[in-house]
C-alpha cells in the first residue's frame, strides 16, 4: 500500500488521542502515515513520531496527491476531505460521551478490517530535551478563547495544592499560557508545546485537569493525576491509553458530567464539581510521589 493521509482537526487532546489508531495503521498497512490537521486554528507542532510528514491547514495545497493510495478522517473533518480528490477508506463515527474517543478513532482500523488483536492502544509523543526537573508539574488547562466556555474545566484549588506540596518539600512548577501560572510554583508557562511536554517528561509526577497535556502525560509516560469536573470519564479516559492516569472527580454528584449539549451553560449556575478538596489531591500525590 502506498501512503495513508489521516485527517483530523481540533485541539491537543484530540490529536493527541490518534496517537493508537496511527500507530495501528502504520503497523497493519505498512504503510507511511501523514497528517493533515485540518483546522489553522489549533497550529499544532509534530509532535506523533509514528507520523511521516505533518500538514496544517492550508500546507495541504499543492501537495501530490497521487501519493495517496487513500484517506481516512475522525468526524471533525469528514466534511472538510471532501475537497481532496483522494479515495476514502474510512471515517471514524461521531463521538459520543458513553465511549472512549480512543476506542471510536480505532473504528477506523475496524472499518478496514484490522482484527481485534492487532490494536495497538498505547504510543509515545515527542518532546524536546530541558534541563529543567521538578518533582511536581501543574497545568491548570483550558480554552477561555472557544465558544464552548471550558473554565468549567478549570480546578480552583492550584495554588492551595501547591502550597500543601511545596510545604512538604517537593518541588512545583506550572506550565501553559502565561495566564494560566498557578502562584507560588516556578514559572514555566509560556513555553513552547514541546518544551512543554519536556518539562512534564522530567516531572516525577504532573497534575492537571482535563486538557490537552493530561493525554500528552500519558503518551509521555509520567504518573499522573487527573482532575474531572462537568467532562465525561467515559469519553475522555481510555485505561488502555491513559494507563498512567489517577482521576480524581466528585463521585457524590448525580448532575455530573453535563458535557453532553454543554449542560453547565444551561442548567448549572454555581459548577460545584470544580469544588475539590486540595487536601484530597495532596494525599493521592504523596502516594503516587513514595511509590505507595
Amino acid at each position: 500500500m502506498k501512503r495513508i493521509l489521516f485527517c483530523t482537526g481540533e485541539g491537543l487532546g484530540n490529536v493527541t488521542q490518534t496517537i493508537p489508531i496511527i500507530r495501528t495503521l502504520a503497523k497493519n498497512f505498512n504503510a507511511p502515515i501523514d497528517m493533515w490537521h485540518v483546522y489553522g486554528s489549533f497550529s499544532l507542532p509534530k509532535f506523533i513520531p509514528y507520523v511521516d510528514k505533518w500538514y496544517c491547514a492550508n500546507e495541504i495545497n499543492g501537495v501530490d496527491i497521487s501519493v495517496y493510495s487513500g484517506i481516512v478522517s475522525t468526524h471533525w473533518t469528514a466534511a472538510a476531505i471532501k475537497r481532496l480528490n483522494i479515495p476514502l477508506l474510512a471515517v471514524a463515527p461521531k463521538l459520543l460521551m458513553s465511549r472512549s474517543e480512543v476506542d471510536s478513532y480505532m473504528d477506523i482500523a475496524r472499518i478496514l478490517g484490522v482484527d481485534e488483536n492487532n490494536l495497538v492502544w498505547h504510543g509515545n509523543c515527542a518532546h524536546n530535551d530541558v534541563l529543567e526537573k521538578f518533582d511536581v508539574v501543574l497545568h491548570n488547562g483550558y480554552n477561555k478563547y472557544g465558544s464552548a466556555n471550558w473554565v468549567v474545566k478549570s480546578y480552583i484549588y492550584y495554588e492551595k495544592l501547591a502550597f500543601l506540596l511545596k510545604e512538604a518539600g517537593f518541588s512545583v512548577a506550572s506550565i501553559g499560557a502565561s495566564d494560566e501560572y498557578v502562584p507560588g510554583t516556578v514559572v514555566m508557562t509560556g513555553l513552547s508545546l514541546l518544551d512543554s511536554l519536556g518539562v512534564i517528561k522530567n516531572a516525577k509526577l504532573f497534575i492537571s485537569n482535563d486538557t490537552g497535556t493530561y493525554h500528552c502525560a500519558n503518551a509521555l509516560e509520567v504518573p499522573n493525576i487527573v482532575i474531572f469536573t462537568a467532562t465525561s470519564i467515559d469519553k475522555n479516559y481510555d485505561k488502555r491509553f491513559h494507563k498512567y492516569s489517577t482521576l480524581i472527580y466528585r463521585e457524590d454528584l448525580d448532575c455530573r458530567p453535563c458535557q453532553a449539549q454543554r449542560r453547565w451553560n444551561k442548567d448549572c449556575k454555581d459548577w460545584v464539581c470544580r469544588d475539590i478538596d486540595p487536601q484530597i489531591i495532596f494525599d493521592r500525590a504523596l502516594l503516587l510521589l513514595k511509590g505507595v
